[in-house]
């Protein structure tokens, strides 16, 4: 863990601070639980192994399953690797659902 990123009781972790630098570049500030599914859908799809150690003590494999099976932007390999992992059945996985756009139907 890096050096003072540690969370504290009451009050909200640092996300930029905590995770690796290259994970939320893209992010002007990040809110904990209102972005929660965002967090852990980077850290899962780009992370290391520090990175996600760390994500799972912050939000607990149950928050995590819960975005692993509701994330369409997840990767398709990452959402497979974490429902292995998790036990969560493939099919519950939004991510690996195919999709396919309604056409109109021809009269």
């Amino acid at each position: 863990m890096r050096a003072g990123s540690k969370p504290t009781k009451g009050k909200q972790p640092d996300i930029k601070v905590l995770f690796s630098p290259t994970l939320f570049w893209d992010a002007a500030q990040i809110d904990p639980e209102r972005h929660a599914g965002y967090v852990i859908a980077r850290v899962l799809d780009f992370g290391d192994m520090a990175d996600v150690h760390r994500l799972r003590e912050i939000y607990g494999d149950e928050q995590i399953a819960r975005v692993v099976r509701c994330r369409r932007g997840l990767s398709p390999r990452t959402g497979k690797y974490w429902a292995v992992r998790l036990g969560i059945p493939v099919r519950e996985v939004e991510c690996l659902r195919k999709y396919y756009p309604r056409t109109p139907s021809r009269r």
